[in-house]
């Protein structure tokens, strides 16, 4: 029997959620900011080229350079298909002129092989205007003058045009969470582009989009707040503050987004948030280990799910009571409604089944083995199909709506985190935590359209036109 329950604790600890042991990775900023440096794909011109990067800095406009730390340093064509993170780092404030690069290497392969070429000594500083604000984050493209790199075939020089990304209008953006990094990833869901970075605070987790005011809420797990961004300017404007210690890990707000409930990991609660005063308004106690939450179609019930608890707690959001519990199998994680909202699916970490629930009689119907190890599920409401992905390998399996059934699947090259539905472009979003990936995957041709890096421990994402 203690063998049996090490076990169970040994893989709880595993395949933990929001909750698990971790330290948060960048202190908050205080008085620097921060920049994120991307680089563009690399031009078909260069795909004899290869050269190593050994060090990226930035340059203050009194001269001043400070170091940055790479994202990765071995550039090809194959490596730099798409836009990358290169370099980031803790700035002072201020205004900068130029990036500089550090070659270590480069190669160019020729009718005979590869050949070395010459670089220089010194780093080299490629103009860049941009400026680094108190607690905020700065974001700059790099794109590679080929020619002017390569003004012969023996020497190379890292000649860059750096430049300030727009930011995509509000139909196309889309947010996601970075925890570790105390970041939101603003882009562009058409182009899967950077267009932004939000410095938020402690440890961003569930966010939720109200786009009818043009307002974001993310769950501040480290903080015990929900911070409130204006998605206009993409700005921090205010922070709702919760009880110490709560520790709110995922959040969602009624359809006419007047109201939102949290899932508070460490204090086993639920809040009530009057999202136009900012307050909240009542505290529910719910079951060990709350995680995530769901609100239904009407916004009048929300499902807050206690994966330590096997539950799932019951809120009736007109009274402001617990209205009942949905016991589970071991470890309910997360769960999906069907298009019509008569149906609840729910995975679990300790069991192999997606449990499907009717919600007029509460009665479970029916059990989909799965396997062990779903970790994320999402049901298209267009079509009222399936999908399931594993924190495992590649595939995500899609389910029939009447069999309930796999019937197909889409690759997706690595363990799976959240997903979501873009319904203006048909896409998949699929993040890759361990990766730290979000990728696009068209469901109709069912093919990748794009691919982008994100910050470190990925969460959760929420686009305009979601599906």
């Amino acid at each position: 029997m203690l063998i049996r329950i090490i076990q169970i604790i040994a893989l709880a600890c595993l395949f933990s959620g929001c909750m698990q042991t971790r330290q948060i990775v960048k202190p908050p900023l205080a008085g620097d900011g921060e920049l994120f440096l991307y680089c563009e794909p690399l031009p078909q011109d260069a795909g004899r080229l290869q050269f190593s990067v050994e060090s990226v800095s930035a340059v203050r406009e009194d001269g001043m350079e400070v170091p940055l730390t790479p994202g990765f340093k071995d550039f090809s064509l194959a490596e730099v298909q798409r836009q990358r993170l290169f370099a980031g780092g803790i700035l002072p404030p201020g205004r900068y002129k130029g990036i500089t690069v550090k070659l270590k290497s480069a190669l160019l392969t020729g009718e005979e092989g590869k050949g070395r070429l010459l670089v220089p000594e010194q780093a080299y500083e490629s103009k860049a205007m941009f400026t680094v604000f108190n607690g905020k984050a700065t974001v700059v493209t790099m794109e590679l003058r080929y020619r002017e790199a390569m003004s012969d075939e023996i020497s190379f020089r890292p000649v860059f045009t750096a430049t300030v990304p727009p930011v995509p209008l509000p139909e196309l953006t889309g947010y996601m969470t970075n925890r570790a990094d105390n970041t939101i990833t603003v882009f562009d869901k058409r182009s899967a582009r950077i267009g932004a970075m939000i410095e938020t605070g402690k440890g961003p987790a569930g966010i939720a989009l109200d786009q009818v005011r043009m307002l974001a809420y993310v769950a501040m797990t480290g903080e015990d707040t929900v911070g409130v961004i204006d998605v206009r300017d993409n700005s921090f404007i205010d922070r709702i503050r919760l009880t110490p210690g709560d520790a709110p890990c995922f959040m969602a707000i009624t359809p006419d987004a007047k109201l939102a409930v949290t899932a508070n990991n460490r204090s086993n609660t639920a809040s009530i948030i009057d999202l136009q005063s900012r307050v909240e308004v009542a505290r529910l106690p719910v079951g060990i280990g709350a995680e995530f939450v769901l609100m239904d179609r009407n916004g009048r019930r929300a499902y807050v799910f206690n994966r330590l608890s096997n539950s799932i707690t019951v809120i009736d959001l007109a009274s402001r009571i617990v209205a009942g519990t949905l016991q589970t199998e071991s470890g309910p994680l997360y769960g999906q409604f069907s298009r019509k909202g008569d149906r609840l699916f729910i995975y679990h970490d300790m069991s192999p089944n997606i449990l499907v629930v009717t919600l007029d009689g509460q009665n479970i119907t029916r059990r989909i083995n799965a396997g062990i190890g779903v970790r994320s599920l999402k049901v298209n409401t267009a079509t009222d199909q399936i999908y399931s992905g594993t924190g495992f390998g590649g595939i995500i399996d899609i389910y029939d709506p009447f069999t309930l059934m796999a019937v197909d699947f889409l690759n997706a090259d690595g363990g799976v985190g959240y997903m979501t539905i873009d319904g203006d472009e048909n896409n998949l979003l699929v993040i890759h935590p361990r990766n730290r990936l979000l990728r696009f995957i068209n469901l109709i041709a069912k093919k990748d359209r794009g691919l982008m890096d994100t910050g470190a421990e990925p969460y959760d994402v929420v686009i305009f036109g979601e599906r």
